[in-house]
């Protein structure tokens, strides 16, 4: 079953907003935002756990995801 957990929204002034419900990648995100916060800020938590950043695009890379059971 397929289950949507991240959303990016790109702007037009260079920054994309991320919104996710991974915690996999909201520690990521958390860790970017603590160590250069010039490049990708938390803004906002959401009552269902989710959370949106602000990211530069050019910090911005995006891996499909890997099926381990495979």
């Amino acid at each position: 079953m397929f289950k949507l957990e991240t959303m990016i929204y790109a702007s037009e002034d260079g920054t994309s907003s991320v919104f996710t419900l991974n915690p996999v990648l909201q520690k990521q995100l958390d860790a970017l935002a603590a160590q250069h916060p010039e490049v990708c800020q938390r803004k906002a938590r959401g009552e269902a756990g989710g959370v949106t950043y602000q990211v530069r695009d050019a910090a911005l890379a995006i891996w499909p995801a890997c099926d381990e059971k495979a």
